[in-house]
């Protein structure tokens, strides 16, 4: 469980309206799909920065650029968070402005990743159990207060909306797959990721279906879309469980879901640095933090670009959660890629899928996330952020094709030390 279901359900509602737990069991059933290949590769190549390095070592380099990039675009989504964190303060005592909290948020979860913090399993166990009390209580209050009979109609605005809102909730639906890029960090990777990926988002997509119910059928919709769950959580909580669903429930959510955002988001980046696609200096290391200080601060200058400059978090969550559905497409392409290529590695893995069934998730995946992708970006980003998207894909194909040459020399060289271009930092730090 994490920041998508509190940043993402009002605006799922403004758009399918009673319908959002449907559009939340069909992003779910989506997520499964697609992390099951995400299982089968990690499982047989658990590796560190996998987004790009999945699609770099098993389709080809370029196509790894490619994936780093629209991976680099996903991290804007700290924005999201940011703004979020800013609705929920701003709805416990209006003293708080969104925005300045969003900016103090982020640059706070920078500052301390900057100085190598992290929060210990044992305090992430309890951050988590106050969290799920917090939902829980909002599930078990708010569900006696659902005006069951004059429930919102699932369908308002017509089939379209429904699916355009569970493509938008794929995003929030999908927090287990970010194990993707840790595998090769993990204890027993093999098998611990399967259970992660696909457990995982079975057992938090129910809480989330229930939330979904409680956020939709207790007030007026005109009231609750685009808005943070705190607004209909006011409307049945005592004051006191109101505040701590806001701080222990939302915020918690929203801010270990933008801490997960800063351990991962650098991986990728530094697994293409050491394949030359940057200069080395981009990726140096904190000699007194050990963290990679520049690539923190680009995560910290990209998640506060959406929110001075005031873009609304719809239309931020449409553009990133189109974007995902990219990487959901490389990723498991990959995977499929992984048992002709190494079938060895695919042989030995603890979680391993058939060639049949292998084939249909692939076919079955990919098709759902590039419609999901089309309906997200055409329906639901402005021109403005398109133009930008554009802009920054031009900037990155000009660095590609100047730097293309150099990650040949590099993979060759690694080919020709090691006998295969596999061996990477990312791979033997494992």
């Amino acid at each position: 469980m994490g920041g998508g279901i509190v940043s993402l359900t009002g605006v799922a509602i403004a758009l399918t309206g009673g319908g959002v737990s449907i559009a939340f069991a069909i992003a779910i059933v989506t997520i499964v799909i697609v992390s099951i290949p995400y299982a089968a590769v990690d499982s047989a190549m658990p590796t560190v920065g996998g987004v790009y390095s999945y699609s770099t070592r098993l389709i080809h380099p370029v196509v790894g650029y490619i994936a780093l990039f629209v991976h680099f675009l996903s991290q804007s989504s700290i924005g999201l968070y940011g703004i979020s964190a800013g609705q929920y303060m701003n709805s416990l005592n209006s003293v708080f402005n969104p925005t300045v909290v969003a900016v103090v948020i982020i640059v706070g979860f920078f500052l301390a990743n900057l100085a190598g913090a992290v929060i210990g399993s044992r305090v992430g166990l309890v951050m988590s159990l106050i969290m799920f009390i917090g939902f829980a209580t909002f599930i078990a209050v708010g569900m006696q207060n659902v005006d069951w009979v004059n429930y919102p109609p699932v369908l308002p605005d017509g089939f379209g909306k429904l699916l355009e809102a569970a493509a938008l909730l794929t995003f929030a639906t999908g927090g287990a797959i970010v194990v993707v890029e840790l595998g090769g960090e993990m204890k027993n990777p093999g098998k611990a990721i399967p259970i992660a990926m696909i457990g995982g988002t079975m057992l938090a997509g129910v809480l989330y279906i229930l939330i979904s119910l409680v956020a939709a059928g207790v007030l007026p919709i005109a009231e609750v879309a685009d808005k943070p769950l705190s607004i209909v959580g006011g409307e049945f909580l005592p004051p006191a469980a109101w505040a701590f669903f806001i701080l222990g429930g939302a915020m918690i959510a929203v801010i270990s879901t933008m801490n997960s955002q800063m351990l991962t988001g650098t991986k990728s980046l530094l697994a293409a640095i050491d394949d030359g696609w940057f200069p080395r200096g981009l990726g140096a290391v904190s000699k007194r933090f050990g963290t990679p200080h520049w690539l923190l601060t680009i995560l910290l200058l990209l998640g506060l670009a959406p929110v001075l400059a005031g873009v609304p978090l719809g239309e931020l969550a449409s553009a990133v959660s189109g974007v995902v559905q990219l990487i959901f497409v490389l990723v498991i392409v990959a995977s499929l890629r992984l048992r002709y290529l190494r079938p060895d590695l695919h042989e030995r893995a603890p979680f391993k899928l058939g060639p049949r069934t292998h084939w249909t998730l692939v076919v079955v995946g990919s098709s759902i996330s590039i419609y999901q992708c089309y309906l997200l970006l055409s329906s639901g980003v402005s021109t403005p952020m398109l133009l930008t998207i554009g802009i920054l894909a031009l900037t990155a194909a000009i660095w590609g094709f100047i730097r293309y040459p150099r990650v040949k020399l590099v993979l060759a060289a690694r080919t020709r030390d090691t006998g295969s271009s596999w061996v990477q930092s990312g791979e033997t730090a494992g």
